[in-house]
């Protein structure tokens, strides 16, 4: 089975898998808006199993607004599979996997 576009895939097993709709591309104006919600915990980078060096959810939101991508989060953007284990800790409810798709995909 393949899931449809925005969705994202939670478990397969032979044939069958469990999906959960979810749109994971928002536009720039869209993302600039969850990033001024941040409030800047780090939850979802401490929760984030492909994040393999140490960047700062600052440096972070300020690099994702203004494009100037340095490499860490260049390397950082590019391993991020859409696990959406960054999701559930945010305080805010925030889709950061979405935010990183997003602007991965204009970016680079």
């Amino acid at each position: 089975m393949v899931p449809k576009k925005h969705t994202r895939l939670y478990h397969v097993k032979g044939d069958c898998a469990i999906v959960k709709s979810t749109l994971l591309h928002k536009t720039a104006p869209q993302v600039a808006q969850e990033i001024h919600a941040c409030i800047g915990c780090n939850e979802c980078l401490l929760a984030c199993p492909a994040l393999a060096e140490a960047i700062s959810i600052d440096i972070l939101n300020r690099e994702t607004l203004s494009g100037a991508i340095s490499a860490p989060v260049a390397r950082f953007a590019r391993s991020c599979y859409q696990c959406g284990a960054c999701v559930a800790p945010c305080p805010v409810g925030l889709h950061r996997d979405a935010m990183i798709c997003s602007r991965s995909l204009s970016a680079f």
